[in-house]
C-alpha cells in the first residue's frame, strides 16, 4: 500500500450530488430491531455512529475446510505493477478490472489488467507459473484518463477474440478488432459504436459493467454496457425528501424497505436532471459482419432509470432465453425477462428481487443444488447490535448483500440470512466454485472502500469512524458448514486489505485447482494460488463450429452428473459476472475422489435436447464439439 492516496476516491461518487449528501434521517433495523440514530444537524451538534458489530472471531471447523489454501504468488507470476500512478479521484476509486481471456489460443489462461492513469497491460501466461507484459495494441486510447472493465468475445465472427473497452473520463468506449495475429486495431467508428464523449462529463459517468450474450438467438454475441449514472441518484435523493417529506416522520426504511418504499418512484420514473449528460449505458445488437446497432429503445431497457454497476445475461426462468440482470445503486438493481428473443420485460417486483440497497457485485450460480441458478448480489453492510444504520448520504444503505434463490420459474426466495451471506461489509466482485474440489461451493468475495480525508470535517464527525471501517475491509471466503456459511478467509490464506474490486476465479497454472485474480484500486493486483491437495476435477468448454459467432457457446446449459442417481452440477456457460471482471467460457466441477462423471448433458442456446457424454474421465480440461 503506498500510503494513503486512495483517500480522495470513492466517496465523491457518492458525494456528486448535494441533495444526496446532505439528506439525513434516522433509519429502520436491518433486522427486527428499532431505534433513533443521531445524526450531525449543525456544527454544534456532532452524532455518534453506532459501533459496528466485529467480525465473528470463532474459527470455522478444519473439517469444513477441507484442506482448502491459498498463497499469494504475485511477485513471482510477475503482476506486481500498481493499478495507478497517480490519485484516483472520485468514481476512478470504483475501477479496477481485470479479465480473464486465452490472447494467444494455446490453453493457458491470460490476464488483461485494466489501469487508471496508465497504460493497460496483456500478460501471456508462460505455462509456468509466470506472465510476460506482452505489446498487443490495447495500452489505452487516453491513459490520462484510463481504462475500466474490458470485455473479450469474437465482435465479427471470424474465430478470433476481439474487445471493448470502457473508458474513464472525457472518452469514448472502444471496440479493438483482432486482426488475425493477436494484434488489436481501433474499431469503434467502423463498427458504429462510437460515442461521442460529453462536453460536460462529469467524475460520476462511467461505464463500470459489460457482459455479451446472444439475446435474440441469431448466433451473434450482443454486447450490454452499463454506466453508474450520476443523474439517477440525483433524482433518487430528490424522492428520498418527497417521501420524507410526505411521511413527517424523517425516517428511512432501511433493510430493503428502502427499496419497497421507493417502488412508487421507481414506477413512475426518476425525471433526469436538468442539464444532466446523456445516459451511455446500451444493448448493442450484433448484426454479424462487425458492425452493430443501438438497441436500447427496441428491447425496451430503461437503463437511464439505473444507477448500474454489473450486468449479467443468464437464463433464469429456464425458457432458453437470456434475461438481464442488472444490479444498480440506490435501490435500483433490475430483473429484465427475455420475452421471445425481441424485446425486455422488466420483472423485477413480481420476480421478488430489487430489495439489494447497494447493488454491486452480481454471480449466478446453482447454490442450493436444485438446478436453478440463484443470484448473489453484493452491497454494504453495516451490523451494528441496535440495528441503527449511519446516515452518510441518501443512497447509501447498510443491509448487505442479497441471495436470492431461484424458485424454478422465474421468480426468486431471498436465502440471505439462511445461507449466512449477508454481512460482508463493502463488497464487490464475487465468485461462487468449488474451490476445494470436494462438491462443496465456496464464496469469494473481494471488500474495501478508502473515503475521502479532503471531506472529512476537522472538528470531528462520525462519518470518519464510518468509512475507517471499510479502510482497511477483508476480503470474504465462505464455506459451507451446517449453520451455513462461514468466512474462513484468514484462515484458507485470503488476507488482503483495502480495496478490492474486480474477481475472477482462474486455474492459471492448470493444476486442476481454481485460483484467484483480484484487481485492487491503485495497488498491484493479488494472485492467490490454489494449494488445495489433489481431488478430482473436470473443466468442460464448448466448441460450435457452426456458429461463428458464439463457437465458445455462451448461454449454453451444462448438466455433470458426477455419480449416476445423483442431482447433476448445473451452470450455463458465460463470461460474465462478479465485478468489472471477465472469466473464461468453461464450467470447472470438482469431483473429489472421483476419476470420471457419468454423464455430461449440454443443452446447447437455443436447444430443447441434449446431447450427451458418458463416462467421461476426470482430471482434465474436455472440448466438447457440438454435432451438427
Amino acid at each position: 500500500m503506498r500510503g494513503m492516496r486512495t483517500g480522495r476516491a470513492v466517496v465523491l461518487a457518492l458525494c456528486l450530488f448535494a441533495s444526496a449528501c446532505s439528506a439525513g434521517s434516522n433509519a429502520d433495523s436491518s433486522s427486527t430491531t428499532s431505534s433513533t440514530t443521531k445524526v450531525r444537524t449543525d456544527s454544534a451538534d456532532v452524532g455518534l455512529a453506532p459501533e459496528p458489530i466485529p467480525d465473528p472471531t470463532a474459527k470455522v471447523p478444519e473439517k469444513d475446510i477441507n484442506g482448502i489454501t491459498f498463497t499469494d504468488v504475485t511477485k513471482a507470476a510477475g503482476l506486481d505493477r500498481d493499478h495507478s500512478t497517480r490519485d484516483q479521484i472520485g468514481e476512478d476509486g470504483m475501477s479496477a478490472a481485470v479479465s480473464v481471456v486465452d490472447i494467444d489460443e494455446d490453453g493457458w489462461p491470460d490476464i488483461f489488467l485494466s489501469r487508471v492513469g496508465d497504460s493497460n497491460s496483456m500478460y501471456r501466461n508462460n505455462g509456468d507459473g509466470t506472465f510476460t507484459d506482452i505489446e498487443v495494441g490495447l495500452g489505452g486510447q487516453n491513459p490520462e484518463f484510463g481504462t475500466g472493465p474490458a470485455v473479450f468475445f469474437d465482435a465479427n465472427g471470424d474465430r478470433h477474440v476481439d474487445v471493448y473497452m470502457a473508458a474513464i473520463g472525457a472518452e469514448s468506449d472502444r471496440l479493438y478488432m483482432n486482426d488475425g495475429t493477436g494484434f488489436f486495431i481501433d474499431s469503434t467508428a467502423e463498427a458504429g459504436m462510437f460515442q461521442p464523449p460529453p462536453s460536460q462529463l462529469r467524475n460520476g459517468d462511467q461505464v463500470h459493467g459489460l457482459t455479451v450474450g446472444d439475446v435474440n438467438a441469431d448466433g451473434n454475441l450482443d454486447l450490454v454496457a452499463v454506466q453508474w449514472d450520476t443523474a439517477v441518484p440525483e433524482s433518487a435523493a430528490v424522492a428520498g425528501a418527497q417521501r420524507e417529506s410526505s411521511s413527517g416522520d424523517k425516517r428511512f426504511d432501511r433493510a430493503g424497505n428502502i427499496c419497497k418504499s421507493t417502488q412508487k418512484f421507481r414506477n413512475e420514473g426518476f425525471s433526469r436532471v436538468p442539464n444532466s449528460s446523456p445516459n451511455r449505458s446500451r444493448l448493442w445488437i450484433n448484426n454479424g459482419d462487425g458492425t452493430f446497432r443501438d438497441g436500447t429503445a427496441e428491447w425496451g431497457v430503461k437503463f437511464d432509470q439505473i444507477l448500474a454497476f454489473t450486468p449479467v445475461l443468464n437464463d433464469v426462468d429456464g425458457d432458453g432465453r437470456p434475461d438481464l440482470a442488472i444490479t444498480g445503486d440506490a435501490c435500483t438493481s433490475r430483473l429484465y425477462r427475455n420475452v421471445d428473443g425481441k424485446r425486455f420485460e422488466d420483472v423485477t417486483e413480481s420476480a421478488g428481487v430489487g430489495t439489494d440497497e447497494n447493488g454491486m457485485g452480481s454471480t449466478f450460480r446453482d447454490i442450493d443444488g436444485d438446478g436453478d441458478p440463484d443470484w448473489l448480489i453484493s452491497s454494504i453492510s453495516y451490523p451494528t447490535k441496535t440495528g441503527d444504520c449511519p446516515i452518510v448520504s441518501s443512497i447509501t444503505g447498510c443491509s448487505g448483500n442479497r441471495l436470492y434463490l431461484n424458485d424454478g420459474d422465474g421468480k426468486f426466495t431471498d436465502a440471505t440470512d439462511k445461507f449466512g451471506l449477508r454481512h460482508g461489509w463493502w463488497g464487490w466482485g464475487s465468485a461462487i466454485e468449488d474451490f476445494g474440489n470436494d462438491g462443496n461451493l465456496e464464496v469469494a468475495m473481494a471488500n474495501g472502500f478508502s473515503a475521502a480525508e479532503a471531506l472529512r470535517p476537522e472538528n470531528g464527525d462520525w462519518t470518519q469512524d464510518y468509512f475507517n471501517v471499510f479502510r482497511k475491509d477483508p476480503m470474504r471466503f465462505w464455506v459451507s458448514t451446517k449453520d451455513g456459511y462461514k468466512d474462513a478467509a484468514f484462515q484458507v490464506g485470503l488476507e488482503d486489505f483495502g480495496v478490492g474490486l474486480g474477481l475472477v476465479p482462474v486455474d492459471f497454472n492448470r493444476d486442476g485447482n481454481l485460483d484467484l485474480i483480484m484487481a485492487k484500486s491503485e495497488d498491484p493486483p493479488r494472485l492467490f494460488q490454489n494449494n488445495t491437495p489433489t481431488r478430482g476435477w473436470l473443466d468442460v468448454r464448448l466448441e460450435d463450429a457452426g456458429t461463428p459467432g458464439n463457437s465458445n457457446g455462451i448461454g449454453a446449459r451444462v448438466e455433470v452428473t458426477v455419480k449416476a442417481g445423483e442431482e447433476p452440477v448445473v451452470a450455463e456457460i458465460s463470461t460474465g459476472g462478479s465485478y468489472e471482471s471477465q472469466k473464461l467460457p468453461e464450467m470447472h466441477v470438482g469431483l473429489g475422489k472421483q476419476k470420471s462423471v457419468a454423464n455430461i448433458d449440454v443443452y446447447w442456446p437455443g436447444e430443447t435436447k441434449a446431447q450427451q457424454l458418458s463416462d467421461v474421465k476426470g482430471n482434465q480440461v474436455i472440448t466438447i464439439k457440438r454435432e451438427p
